[in-house]
């Protein structure tokens, strides 16, 4: 993924599989903490592509077939 505003990302994440599941206040959580991560170093799982929960945990699948867990109050990622 190349750089990418966090409204930009957020649009991304609108359009995908799982984002109606998430309750006012966390798709925004979910958004920073995923916005941390990409924009960290080096980024090469792709765009996103679905939205799902996991052991608890809100989860999002990228176009390389990785996928992440969102420990959202911590803005960390497993």
């Amino acid at each position: 993924m190349k750089k990418i505003s966090k409204d930009a990302l957020k649009h991304m994440l609108m359009q995908l599989v799982g984002w109606q599941m998430l309750p006012g206040g966390v798709d925004n959580m979910l958004v920073d903490t995923v916005y941390k991560q990409v924009t960290s170093g080096t980024w090469g799982n792709g765009n996103p592509k679905r939205i799902f929960i996991a052991d608890g945990c809100y989860c999002v699948q990228y176009q390389n077939g990785m996928w992440w867990h969102y420990d959202l109050l911590h803005q960390s990622w497993f």
